[in-house]
């Protein structure tokens, strides 16, 4: 066999393999795998493919309900400050916006936490803000924060039992859940699932 035809035989067992990556991903409800995604969306060749394929996988919203896509303006959400004021998404004007979904028995959600607060740390004086939305009452909230600090605002949803997450994309009702905010206040990308403070550098890099 040369090696042309070996050649052949491999791209078409790649091709093959990366289409049942796509269909699993589309018929489990799971979600693109952001590993590969964040891969793909390295190169204008390919980034398109990460894209639909991370929009293909996405499950469902609920009948009735608009669910934002990219380059639509943030849903105004109903939210608390941890005094128990009424706060907004909208009060960070002219910066990109970290938005993250997250609660306290949400074991990756803690684990990122000091993830986020050394980039906020690190990019406070150059126009980001990281912004937790905590989905739980406010004493667990309190009694959490009590035993880990950070220096990012965390606000409350004022009915957590209802998804706050959902109109900014989370069909997948899963935790913890990223939204980056343009600095017109529009949707610029979602993320499912724990980050680090290197996936952060790079999903604000296209946007600074």
């Amino acid at each position: 066999m040369s090696w042309r035809h070996t050649a052949a035989i491999g791209v078409l067992a790649l091709a093959a393999g990366v289409a049942g990556l796509v269909a699993g991903s589309i018929v489990t409800g799971r979600g693109a795998p952001r590993g590969i995604t964040d891969l793909l969306s390295k190169t204008s060749a390919t980034r398109w493919l990460a894209e639909a394929w991370i929009e293909a996988a996405r499950p469902a919203g609920p009948p009735g309900l608009r669910i934002a896509a990219k380059g639509d303006p943030a849903p105004a959400l109903p939210l608390l400050d941890r005094a128990g004021k009424t706060a907004s998404l909208a009060q960070w004007p002219d910066r990109l916006v970290v938005v993250n979904f997250w609660a306290t028995w949400c074991a990756p959600c803690r684990k990122e936490m000091p993830e986020l607060d050394r980039f906020q740390q690190k990019h406070a004086a150059s126009g980001v803000q990281v912004v937790g939305v905590a989905i739980d009452g406010p004493g667990e909230v309190e009694a959490f924060l009590r035993d880990t600090p950070v220096g990012y605002p965390i606000l409350l949803a004022t009915s957590p039992s209802a998804n706050p997450s959902l109109p900014f994309g989370n069909t997948y009702g899963a935790l913890p859940f990223s939204v980056l905010l343009g600095r017109d206040g529009r949707i610029l990308d979602t993320r499912l699932g724990e980050v680090s403070e290197a996936v952060l550098e790079g999903w604000i890099a296209p946007h600074r």
